[in-house]
């Protein structure tokens, strides 16, 4: 009966990495992109927002490389470089991304409401 629970525990933790992957990583590097390039759009480089910025941005590089890229290398030591290059690009840049042009389709949305 414990190797049933512990196959059981593993799935659990398994599916609960997944959803960290395809949830909780694209939204917090989406929020950095947004928030960094406020603050590089926003002309105030006080000594405070530039530390905070830059703690977010090399919060937002620890998150994809410890987290997205070990962690899948970890996981799948068979996938070649090419994959794991791929699967950063889907969970980390490419919502980083996604932060930025949001922020400049709001800027653009603010100024032609104007």
């Amino acid at each position: 009966m414990s190797g049933s629970t512990a196959a059981e525990s593993t799935a659990g933790w398994r599916l609960l990495g997944e959803v960290f992957h395809v949830v909780v990583v694209p939204t917090v590097h989406a929020a950095g992109g947004f928030f960094i390039l406020d603050f590089l759009l926003s002309g105030q480089y006080t000594w405070g927002r530039t530390l905070r910025t830059f703690v977010l941005f090399l919060g937002n590089l620890i998150l994809a490389y410890e987290f997205v890229y070990r962690d899948l290398q970890t996981r799948h030591p068979e996938w070649p470089g090419r994959r794991l290059f791929k699967s950063v690009m889907g969970y980390s840049v490419i919502p980083f991304v996604v932060g930025l042009a949001a922020l400049l389709i709001l800027s653009a949305a603010m100024r032609l409401a104007k």
